[in-house]
């Protein structure tokens, strides 16, 4: 009797759906504990394209909106609560740097600062703690030629490094000697002869005029909303890479910096097109980075910083729950490990991905 009552209830409810068919539920995956990035890429939603010569922006977001509890490098440095400084006599891979503010400061990975003995790129996230106190600074030198004091403190650079240095500085096997290598490429490839540095400084040929002048007729078309959290890049129609913040706010100061740095790769690329296919390309590439592995970098900041690799891809993860955002992460960068798309990895039943 119990058993036909239930069959009859289970009948009854079927017209709830229509006719729509009902995909079966697809098996569990293994828990991983604490996988942040999981959590914040199935809550992420992908917005309507932004299109400029070969450079493709998708703008991305998330639930978890927080409101901007953090100051970025640019502002700390504006209002005087960031010191940065050579360690000792000067060490190539450190500077010290030391938050003055009762507000953590976040520096992003990438971002170049000026002074010193030489100009250094910022090598990994970080998120400094109020009153920090003077803390080691990871970095690499983007000026081969230089090793005399300009100032005590450092400054920033308008732009940050292009996007394949950034993604460089994710990779493990990362040296020196490789950043030196990039620098002097990049520049030969995108900038006149005559923008060279004497000292082979990068930010000379982000600098140079007709760089900014191509940069600016990328950047100049692409308005993303206000309300995204971050974005997925494509150039040439393969994903260049995806940024996804713990809020908007803190996506808007740095999206100018980040956007110029996918354009610099776009100019060299240009005219190569590898047949990409628009927004499947960024599904495909979300669900790939679900199916990566997260590893503990060493960080003197707040929160942990977590590698990510596997499944053709890496990057790394900023997460620190007290700060109120995206599923507690601070910034996630995912970037491919091949230039070339990889094929879509079989699933029995995707998913639908939600459109903003």
């Amino acid at each position: 009797m119990k058993k036909t009552l239930i069959l009859i209830a289970g009948l009854a409810v079927l017209p709830a759906f229509g006719q729509e068919e009902i995909m079966p539920r697809p098996p569990k995956r293994p828990w991983v504990g604490g996988n942040e990035l999981v959590r914040l890429i199935r809550d992420t939603r992908i917005g309507e394209p932004h299109h400029a010569k070969n450079l493709v922006v998708y703008p991305l977001f998330t639930s978890g909106r927080a409101s901007d509890g953090y100051w970025t490098l640019d502002q700390a440095l504006a209002r005087r609560v960031l010191r940065i400084t050579e360690k000792g006599e000067g060490n190539v891979p450190e500077l010290l740097v030391e938050n003055l503010a009762g507000e953590p400061i976040f520096l992003m990975a990438g971002e170049i600062v000026t002074g010193g003995k030489q100009n250094r790129v910022i090598a990994q996230d970080i998120l400094l703690a109020p009153h920090s106190g003077p803390i080691s600074l990871g970095v690499y030198c983007v000026e081969h030629g230089r090793w005399t004091a300009q100032t005590r403190y450092f400054g920033a650079e308008k732009e940050i490094a292009h996007n394949q240095l950034r993604q460089q500085l994710n990779d493990a096997s990362n040296s020196q000697g490789r950043v030196w290598a990039e620098v002097a490429r990049k520049a030969s490839a995108v900038a006149a002869p005559a923008a060279a540095s004497p000292t082979g400084y990068l930010g000379a040929a982000l600098g140079d005029r007709d760089v900014k002048r191509k940069v600016d007729e990328y950047t100049r078309p692409i308005s993303l909303p206000r309300e995204a959290n971050g974005m997925a890049v494509l150039t040439g129609g393969r994903v260049a890479g995806v940024e996804i913040f713990g809020d908007c706010e803190t996506f808007a100061k740095l999206r100018d910096k980040l956007l110029r740095s996918y354009a610099v790769d776009a100019i060299e690329s240009y005219g190569t097109d590898l047949g990409g296919r628009g927004r499947d390309v960024v599904v495909e590439f979300l669900r790939r980075a679900e199916d990566t592995r997260l590893v503990s970098k060493p960080s003197l900041g707040l929160g942990r910083l977590l590698g990510i690799e596997g499944a053709g891809l890496y990057g790394s993860v900023l997460v620190f729950h007290e700060q109120r955002g995206a599923h507690g992460v601070v910034h996630a960068s995912i970037f491919p490990s091949s230039p070339v798309i990889q094929q879509p990895m079989p699933r029995p039943h995707p998913r639908r991905w939600p459109r903003e």
